[in-house]
Parts: structure tokens; sequence; C-alpha cells
């Protein structure tokens, strides 16, 4: 059996089940298939009585009652087409809004690393091409295939009832049909199942380019965008030229086997019937059903390419079906009681692929009705505490508890109920600022929806909207500034009325001072919550009632602010680093005191880091920046004053691998200081980013003055590349 049949025949089992799912339906569809296929052999039946019956006898009254037979099997001939027609349309309409729904109920019920498994591509081609393919198959492919088939079928038992010599002929060269598209058919699948993987890949870059369409625009990057497009339009117009043309190939040697087998059959029939075996009117009947076996057979590999493609789609479809889910509620799950004592980690394990674990046995606990955060360095575990504490994943080991109840052992939705959440990047829905603060709370009035925006402090900049609440905040809340759209996320979760809340890094992306008016709104609701925030911002939470410290997956410190100062360890360490700078009108500037705290100006005198303060230049660079890349000249040294930036290197075909990130108090580039060599790594921003930048020319007059200097900056810097090389080389590996 070939690889098309393996395809095709569970994919047609389908579609019977399909068919029949809803009885009336199936029964009519049925009912209009056989009569279509009567009328298809009883037509050229009638040759025979029409010739050697009306005509040879010249029996007019005969003749017209034949004809008028003949119209009213035509007549109920087009009313079968018409129920035919009608039932398909309906059960692939049906069939294609229950695919619809299954795949989208399933990918709300996936969790993160679903997202990050699947091609975004993938997901979005399921609702469209791959759903019309299996649409197509079913309303067009599959009744023009069972009807042609069982044409082909009952007029070659027919053949053998007129004359069986000539049926064998027939039939010894049938295989003619099915084996003259074989050598085509591996060709066109595989062209095909390119095709559909390129169509896909250009899906997924488009909807890529469309979420970083800013991006694009300030780094002038639509030339070099449209190139990419055109290098995949390329392969796709050639990969789809050839999935066409294999496709054609299929069904035209089909139909040149057809017409060969219709002209062996013409040349033996003719000699059978001058020989006295059959009538001219059987001869006619004869080539009548031959002409239905060739146009059924015709038609029949016209609809193998839809079948192909519906079995394609329906194929991925369930690719994507067959992921399940990272959270399911077991058949025991009980409701989640309000939090009243503690949340808590026990013990916790935890990694995104289980050959790298993150957390490794976190214990900690965060009383209710406190406000605690969880602070570290890039990499720490803080997010992933997060992302366990409101259940996104399940731990490896452990427990992760509200009140002594393990969440695994809950439902979900009874959680959901009872905690918010205000995200760094907020998810806000093209409708208008009202409806996307009332997904707080649906059930929520129009007032209700309106004090939680004056809560966040949100009602008079909505007032000064052209169309007020009912202003449309566009793809993404596009059409607000981040501070507007952070503004709606905080009046989601104050009108959601939950007294749990979890900020994650709710304010980094956004300037000084709206950060500082959002972190102000944010203290003035919140007291009496239940308030977990992951931050790497210090300043914010020093009047927090706990502050959990994170490193390398453990929790290293916990305290209040004052607390973890004394101790003098990795949140003193943390804080010193983020200390010293002011922003203020846009302009940063960094004390001599913090200066002298990167190393290798440690051995500088006052004088001199007060000079050094003095040439520092500001520079901000929005989020998505590139600031620089592999093999640019090094000419200038960075002091992070706020934001995140990441360190990456590309391999082939466009491939990045991130070494590390960079955060408030961090610095990079010192080896261009006193060696102008090219960049040996790249430097992207993650938010919008504010630095203190050191020219070359400048640095050298220094080191004059302080001749330890130079000494310095060299151990320091070949150090610090030593360490990324040997990252870099551990990237390889891996």
């Amino acid at each position: 059996m070939s690889k098309t049949e393996v395809t095709m025949v569970p994919f047609l089992g389908e579609a019977v089940r399909i068919a029949f799912a809803k009885p009336h339906l199936g029964l009519l569809l049925g009912l209009g298939l056989v009569i279509q296929v009567g009328f298809n052999l009883a037509l050229p039946v009638t040759y025979k009585f029409i010739f050697d019956g009306a005509i040879a006898r010249n029996d007019m009254a005969f003749l017209v009652e034949l004809l008028l037979l003949l119209g009213g099997l035509y007549a109920l001939n087009g009313a079968a087409g018409l129920v035919q027609d009608y039932t398909t349309a309906r059960i692939g309409a049906n069939h294609a809004a229950t695919l619809r729904e299954r795949l989208f109920r399933h990918i709300q019920a996936q969790g993160p690393g679903f997202y990050a498994r699947v091609p975004e591509g993938d997901v979005v081609a399921g609702f469209g091409p791959d759903v019309a393919a299996v649409e197509t198959a079913l309303v067009r492919a599959f009744p023009s295939f069972v009807m042609r088939f069982m044409t082909i079928t009952l007029s070659t038992i027919v053949l053998f009832a007129i004359e069986w010599r000539l049926a064998l002929v027939a039939l010894g060269l049938m295989p003619l049909l099915f084996l003259a598209p074989r050598p085509f058919s591996p060709a066109a699948r595989a062209m095909g199942r390119q095709r559909d993987d390129q169509q896909a890949q250009v899906a997924a870059f488009v909807q890529e380019n469309i979420l970083t369409h800013l991006a694009i625009r300030t780094f002038n990057l639509r030339g070099e965008r449209m190139r990419q497009l055109m290098d995949r339009l390329d392969t796709l117009r050639r990969v789809g030229f050839r999935a066409h043309y294999m496709t054609s190939l299929v069904g035209r040697a089909a139909v040149l086997a057809a017409g060969l087998l219709q002209i062996i059959v013409l040349g033996v029939g003719a000699w059978l019937a001058t020989s006295g075996y059959m009538t001219t009117g059987l001869l006619i009947a004869f080539i009548g059903l031959l002409l239905n076996i060739g146009g059924a057979t015709d038609q029949l590999t016209q609809a193998i390419p839809l079948l192909m493609n519906g079995a394609g789609g329906l194929n991925r479809i369930r690719g994507v079906l067959s992921h399940k889910p990272d959270l399911v509620d077991p058949p025991d799950a009980q409701p989640l009681a309000p939090l009243n004592r503690e949340m808590t980690l026990r013990d916790v394990e935890f990694g995104y692929t289980p050959d790298n674990l993150i957390l490794r046995g976190v214990t900690l606990s965060i009383p209710a009705g406190k406000t605690v955060a969880i602070v570290g360095s890039s990499g720490s575990g803080k997010s992933t505490v997060l992302s366990l504490l409101v259940r996104l994943y399940d731990p490896v080991k452990g427990i992760v508890a509200y009140d002594g109840t393990d969440l695994r052992t809950t439902l979900e939705e009874s959680f959901r109920q009872q905690t918010s959440i205000v995200l760094q990047n907020t998810a806000l829905f093209d409708t208008s600022i009202r409806e996307n603060i009332r997904m707080g709370r649906l059930d929520a009035t129009d007032e209700e929806v309106e004090a939680a925006a004056r809560a966040a402090n949100l009602h008079d900049i909505i007032l000064d909207l052209p169309a007020g609440y009912e202003t449309r905040v566009g793809s993404q809340g596009g059409l607000l500034s981040g501070g507007q759209r952070q503004r709606v996320a905080i009046a989601r979760a104050l009108l959601r009325r939950s007294n749990v809340l979890f900020l994650d890094e709710a304010t980094s992306a956004l300037d000084a001072v709206t950060e500082t008016e959002i972190n102000a709104t944010l203290k003035q609701v919140m007291g009496g919550w239940t308030v977990v925030s992951v931050t790497h911002r210090l300043q914010h939470i020093t009047d927090y009632d706990l502050i959990l410290v994170m490193d390398k997956g453990r929790l290293a410190e916990l305290g209040t602010h004052d607390e973890l100062l004394e101790k003098d360890g990795l949140y003193a360490a943390l804080w010193a680093k983020q200390s010293g700078f002011t922003i203020q009108d846009g302009t940063a500037s960094i004390t001599p005191d913090r200066l002298r705290n990167i190393p290798f100006l440690a051995a500088c005198d006052e004088g001199v880091l007060r000079t050094l303060s003095g040439q520092l230049v500001t520079e901000t660079f929005p989020a998505g920046r590139i600031v620089f890349q592999e093999g640019d000249p090094g000419n200038k040294f960075y002091i992070i004053a706020r934001g995140r930036l990441e360190n990456y290197v590309q391999w082939g075909e466009g491939r990045e691998h991130v070494l590390g990130v960079m955060e408030d108090g961090d610095w990079f580039g010192e080896l261009a200081l006193i060696e102008p060599v090219p960049r040996t790594w790249c430097v992207r921003t993650i938010t919008d980013t504010v630095c203190l930048t050191l020219d070359r020319k400048h640095f050298l007059a220094l080191l004059d003055s302080t001749p330890k200097l130079r000494e310095t900056v060299e151990a320091t810097a070949y150090g610090r590349m030593a360490a990324l090389k040997e990252a870099i080389l551990d990237s390889i590996e891996i």
C-alpha cells in the first residue's frame, strides 16, 4: 500500500465518522450520493433501449417514454445534488467550527512551556489553512471520492453483465489508472509538506514583524526585513511551484491512462460488435459506462490531492492537540479556600527542562497580609519562584502550598479567582479601556470600573482621551503610553478584589518618573493585601515587611531592608551596586564613591573620580535596541544607571546564544578604554535603558595622573573577557 493510501485511508474513515456524527445529515448525504450514482448508471444503460429498441424499430412512443423517464431521473439527480451540497456544507462548517473550538480550548489550557515548544506559526496555521484544508476535503473531496468510487465499482459490474470479454479487457487495463500516478505521488506529497512548512514560516515571520514593528522602524530595518521576507517568499515560490506541478502530474497521469484505456476498449468493442457478439446499442451503453469510469477516475484523482491536504491539515492539528497541558486538575480536586496564614514552598526543586534545575531545595514562607519582595541577580531564580507561586508550573519535587494545601490538589479556577497579577509586559486586549479594566472582573459595573481607574490614578487621564473610557487601546495596547498601559493593568488588578497581588517587574520597563508615580499608587491601595513583588530595583521595596534574596536557585537571605543591610551580605552588595545614581530630567549622574566600587577604579583618588564623574555622558536606549554588535570598534565604556540588557553571541544562520543579563549598576566594555579592539560579543537592551558612557580619548588623559590605573583596567578587562570566552565555549559544547 502506498504512503498516499496510508495517509488517506484513516482520513476517509475519519470523514465517514464526521459525516454520520449527526444521523439526519449523514442519511441525507448517503441518500443524495446513492441517487446520483444510480443516475450515472441508468443514463448509459438507457442507450441500449434507445438505439436497439426505439431507433431500430422507429418507435417514437417508446422513445418519448424513455426521454420522459430520463428527464424525471435528471430532475431527481439534480435534487439529490442539492441535498448533497446542503449536507456537506453543513457538515464541513460544523466540523471546522468544532476543530477551531477544540484548538482554542486546548491552547487556552496550555502553560508557558507549550508556547516555548510549539512554533507560533503552527498554532496560527491550525486555525487558518489547516482547518480550511480539512473543511475543503469534507465539503468537496470526500463526497466526490465516495460517489466516483461507487460509480467506478458499480459500472464495472454492469460492464461484465453487458459483455464479459470486453469487460475483462477493460479490467485488465484498469490498473493503469492507479499505476500511472504512482511515480509522481511521493514527490507530490513531499513537496506538499515542504510548501505547508514554508507557508507556516512565512506566517510566523509576518506575525513577528507585526509584534516588533517599532524596533524595525526605529532601527531602519525595513529593507533588511523585506530582504528576509523575499528570501522566504522565493523559497515558498519554488516549493509551491514544485508542489502544484507534481500534484498536477498525479492527476494528469491518471487522465492519460484513462484516455488510453478508452481507445483500446473502443477498438476491441468495435471488433466484437462487427463480429456479432454484441449489438450497437450495447456497445454504446458499454462505452457510456466506460466514459463514466473515465470521468469518475478523473474526478477521483482531482479529489485525492484535496484529501491529501485535508489529511495533512488534520495531522498537523492533531500534532498541536497532542501536547498535553502541563497543569491539569485531578479528578478529586477541591476548591482552594481564601489565603489566611501563609504561602509556602517546601523543599522545592524545579527546572524548565529536566536536565537543568533552576531551584534546588527551596523552602520559604510568605505571610498572609504582608508585603514581600523577592530579589536577586539575574538568573538567581526569583522569577521562577513567582511562576510557581502563581502556578504557571508545578514543582518537579516538593510542594507549593497555600495555608498548607498543595496547589496540585485544588481547582485551578478557584485559585485564579482569588489572585491577581501585574506583569512587566502588560497584556491588553484590542478593545476599549473600559473593557480592558473589566477583564479583572467580568460582572463589574461601569461605576466599579471607574472607581478602580480612580484608585489607579487613571481616571483623569482617560477623560482627557477623545473617546474617554471607550477609547480603543489597539493591538497589545499600542495606542497607549507605557505608563498608561501599566495603570490599566493596576486598575484591572484592583477591580478584581483579590487579596493576593503578584507584581512581576511591574514597573521596570517604565521611565523613572512614571515608575515612581505607579509605585506610589500601588502603596496607596495595597494596604492589608498579600503582595509578592519580584523586582531587581531595590529602592522601591525598602519599606516592605519581608525581603527574600535568591542566589543560584536557593534562598540566600531574608529579612527587612535594614536587617539585610546590617548583615552586609548579598543584599547589601546588590544595594551598593544600585546606589549612587541619580536620574533627573533624563540626565543621569553617579557619585565618586559609587565609581570607586568599580574594581579597576578603586585605586583612584577623590579628584580623579570627581573628574571622571563629570566626563560621563548620559545615553538612552529604547527596549530592543542593539547597543553594539560583535566586530564593532570598541571605543566606549558603559555603566548602567537604569535598565536591563543582555549580552549574546551570534552563531550561523542567524542563531543567537544569550550569555547573560546585565542590570542597574553593572558595567561593560572597559577594555575599550585602553585598547581599540573590536567587540567580541553583542549587547542589546531588554527594557528602556539609561547608561553613563565614557569615551576612550577622555579616559586616556586620566591614565597619566594615575600610573597604576592602566594595569588595573587591563587585569579586570582581560579577566572578564576570559570568563565570557569560557561561557561561549560552554555554550558551544551545549
